[in-house]
């Protein structure tokens, strides 16, 4: 597989290029940029979440150790002692940052569900969620923050896939396909936890109608073009058959 380094130079310049087209079509507002590209980046890192070890795990158990530690604390200013705050303050950081992160890493496989297409779509839809109930963003932008993600987690998947290519020696690796997968069958219980996880997120996930319309996308429409182009197309091959059986049953006489 790609190793971080790679992983980062190729999300960071994905991220751009997504970020500069989403500009240039209107969808985000320049001072909107830099979290956008954050976010892109943040998922081409992602999926090697998985790994106890890597760079990736550290920073996002740091990031949400410090983030739950102030969420807890706050609130209690003024209620103790700043001695036992900074002491509670710690004692939640460590916690989060070693003790979940060591619970995380026993309950995951490098390799796993975390580097499937259900993975993307969780992934996608919690930071869709987050933007929209926490962040409190517009259903159209909290989509568009998802959208990022997704597509920096894409890039690092089909990175990994790409490094499971022997190009020089003609062959492929024993790894490959096991980056790029719909779910995980060797792993069924986080397979079924995921899928859990990602229909409470569609059940609270915003609107979409919003963006669909400055897509210039209509669901419904679109349904009923795939159906009349499906019906044509299964009119077409009956009739080319009916046609082929005729031939047969004249040339047979």
């Amino acid at each position: 597989m790609a190793n971080f380094q790679t992983h980062l130079n190729v999300g960071i310049l994905v991220s751009a290029a997504a970020t500069l087209s989403l500009h240039v079509a209107g969808f985000s507002t320049q001072s909107q940029l830099p979290t956008l590209f954050v976010l892109g980046v943040a998922g081409s890192l992602l999926p090697d979440i998985d790994l106890e070890r890597s760079k990736p795990t550290g920073l996002l158990f740091n990031v949400l150790g410090v983030a739950l530690a102030f969420a807890i604390t706050l609130p209690l200013t003024g209620r103790f002692v700043p001695q036992a705050l900074i002491a509670l303050w710690t004692l939640v950081f460590l916690a989060t940052r070693y003790g979940v992160l060591k619970v995380f890493s026993s309950l995951t496989v490098h390799r796993g569900v975390w580097h499937s297409w259900l993975a993307i779509a969780t992934v996608t839809l919690a930071t869709t969620d987050l933007a929209y109930w926490v962040w409190e963003h517009a259903p159209e932008r909290a989509w568009i923050a998802g959208f990022m993600v997704s597509i920096g987690y894409l890039t690092h998947l089909v990175l990994d896939e790409l490094y499971s290519v022997d190009l020089f020696n003609a062959r492929i690796k024993r790894s490959f396909g096991t980056a790029l997968k719909p779910i995980s069958l060797k792993y069924p219980w986080s397979t079924i936890t995921m899928a859990a996880a990602l229909v409470a997120l569609i059940s609270v996930a915003p609107p979409i109608t919003e963006l669909l319309q400055q897509l210039h996308l209509d669901p419904r429409a679109t349904l009923a073009e795939w159906e009349a182009t499906l019906h044509q197309g299964a009119h077409w091959i009956g009739g080319y058959l009916k046609d082929g059986l005729n031939r047969l049953s004249v040339d047979s006489r």
